[in-house]
């Protein structure tokens, strides 16, 4: 959830499960640790430390035995295969995104009371939304019950940062409306629990004294106080929330209009603009937003692309797409940002794929790039769709090219762009595609033999360390043993990478030398190539001479080779 997810991670910051030194909760047998625990920094050591602690307080105890609490039994069954029950409901990656969409837009600092409060109704009508969700599989049943344990952490988070009344953790907890620190009042922990009514609750509780002294922080003490429930703060908004927005001017006449068309133009987005975003509230279906979509004014066009983004309808990918055929370029770059944000959530549909195919052929280079990116990651590009665009005016548009062939294996097609393509940047591209792709070919190595004779420092770099994945035959490794003494790093360091695949009979002499480059990307790349070459008794005692090495992660890889 971007910054705001750090509040809800006991490792990163001052929250998490309350625990005591022995890892046990406030609920009897019940331990926690690791970045659940309330233990700031704690990460996998404390995990590890804290899981220790718990599993010998635990040993004490029996197991439990009895019958187990039919309520919670059956709370428990609803909560996880209630979707298969409605397997055509939304899925769980639109419903995550939604819900982290409002964390993000309310939560995340700079924090306000109004913006928390609007979370806070936005989490309450999710609730609807997260018991409609549909599942098929055991790993969506597993994903739709974490969004349901999302929604519960996005509240608290949201109900805390509303009680903190101050500004505390420099950007963390940044409320605008209370811009100071307040160590009266607030150098405390908040307790949040559950009521016997079910409601979220909090309790302020002191900060024990620091066991070493912290200049300017001293716990002053004292005993807890009980704070209840937090209420959202009453937030208006511009007329009543179940209906849209009502402009109060009167039509123009045929005179106004002739007299000021300028102006008068200007004051019609207004109201349209408002009807557009208090229809938003009421989440609308597709249908209801196509005649903001089309309509003449771009900004109203750019806005239902961005109202589109947020509620999600279905039809939303294909709209989209049409979208990035728009005359206007910010409607058009608004659809690019939108696509890729919700790629992973679209579903992968005919009218989808003919949308971004069509807009290969558009006049807008970053449109061209967004629409073979969507495609590969939506896997609805073939090799001849995705080889057609490698010849396109555009360095970007190339890039995103080569990255989808790759994404259907099409390595024919990407090896002939090697020789031809101008551009260093699409040449280096192609050198790392080819490394993931068609391990041992022919044609593969061949392409690769041709770029490292590129005139191009970076891009006979990246081929030498492609073959390193390949495998670097017998010719290829007597150029790349020539290569460690290139005036470029670069292609030092991608050569000895290339001998990592090489003969060790010509390998490992010429790494050895490499260890002595003044580099230490270089030095590296060739303890790491002669740990392919461990077996051979010469390259166990070059690694031996590297962990004296000057350079701390040369020291590191060779003593973990070793």
């Amino acid at each position: 959830m971007h910054i705001s997810e750090i509040g809800l991670c006991g490792g990163h910051s001052a929250s998490g499960v309350r625990v005591d030194d022995h890892a046990r909760t406030t609920v009897p047998r019940l331990y926690a640790a690791g970045d659940l625990a309330c233990v700031p920094h704690n990460y996998m050591i404390g995990a590890f430390v804290f899981g220790d602690l718990a599993g010998a307080d635990a040993s004490q105890y029996q197991a439990y035995e009895g019958e187990l609490p039919e309520d919670q039994l059956r709370e428990a069954h609803e909560l996880i295969y209630r979707p298969l029950r409605n397997p055509d409901g939304p899925p769980q990656p639109q419903v995550e995104y939604k819900l982290r969409r409002f964390v993000n837009d309310y939560v995340a600092p700079p924090k306000s009371g109004a913006r928390l409060s609007l979370a806070l109704e936005a989490f309450e009508r999710m609730r609807d939304d997260i018991a409609a969700m549909g599942a098929r599989t055991p790993h969506e049943l597993m994903r739709c019950a974490e969004v349901t344990f999302i929604r519960d952490c996005a509240e608290m988070a949201a109900r805390a940062s509303l009680a903190r009344t101050e500004s505390r953790w420099g950007l963390y907890h940044d409320r605008i409306d209370h811009p100071r620190r307040d160590d009266v009042f607030w150098f405390h922990h908040l307790d949040l629990y559950k009521s016997p009514s079910g409601t979220m609750e909090f309790t302020v509780r002191p900060v024990a004294p620091y066991l070493v002294p912290v200049d300017g922080f001293a716990p002053a003490g004292g005993p807890s106080r009980h704070v209840g429930e937090v209420h959202p703060e009453h937030v208006a908004t511009a007329g009543a929330r179940e209906a849209a927005p009502v402009a109060l001017r009167q039509e123009p006449t045929a005179a106004d209009t002739a007299a000021r068309p300028r102006a008068d133009a200007d004051a019609q987005a207004t109201p349209r603009l408002l009807e557009l975003l208090a229809l938003a509230e009421d989440e609308p279906d597709l249908s209801a937003l196509n005649d903001y979509l089309t309509d003449p004014d771009p900004s109203v066009r750019r806005t239902a692309v961005t109202v589109l983004t947020e509620i999600l309808p279905p039809g939303t990918g294909p709209a989209l797409a049409s979208a990035l055929k728009d005359p206007d370029a910010g409607v058009r770059a608004a659809a690019v940002a939108s696509l890729r944000e919700l790629v992973e959530t679209l579903p992968p549909e005919p009218a989808l794929r003919d949308g971004l195919a069509a807009a290969l052929s558009g006049a807008d280079p970053a449109v061209r790039a967004a629409a073979l990116d969507a495609l590969r990651a939506l896997r609805l590009g073939d090799a001849e769709l995705f080889a057609h665009s490698l010849s396109d005016s555009d360095i970007a548009v190339r890039v995103a090219a080569v990255r989808a062939l790759v994404s259907v294996d099409a390595s024919v097609e990407v090896a002939r762009a090697a020789a031809v393509d101008p551009s260093r940047e699409v040449r280096v591209t192609i050198a790392k595609a080819l490394a993931t792709m068609g391990t041992g070919s022919d044609m593969v190595r061949s392409a690769l033999a041709a770029l490292v004779d590129d005139p191009d420092a970076l891009v006979r770099g990246a081929a030498y360390a492609a073959l390193g994945t390949t495998g670097c035959p017998a010719a290829l490794a007597t150029r790349a043993e020539a290569a460690l003494s290139d005036p470029a790093w670069q292609v030092r360091a991608g050569a000895a990478t290339a001998l990592s695949g090489a003969d060790s009979e010509l390998a490992v002499p010429a790494l050895a030398k490499g260890l002595t480059d003044l580099n230490a990307d270089v030095r590296k790349a060739a303890v790491l190539a002669l740990t392919r070459h461990r077996a051979v008794e010469d390259a166990r005692a070059a690694l031996a001479t590297a962990t004296t090495d000057s350079d701390a992660d040369v020291r590191a890889y060779a003593a973990r080779a070793l």
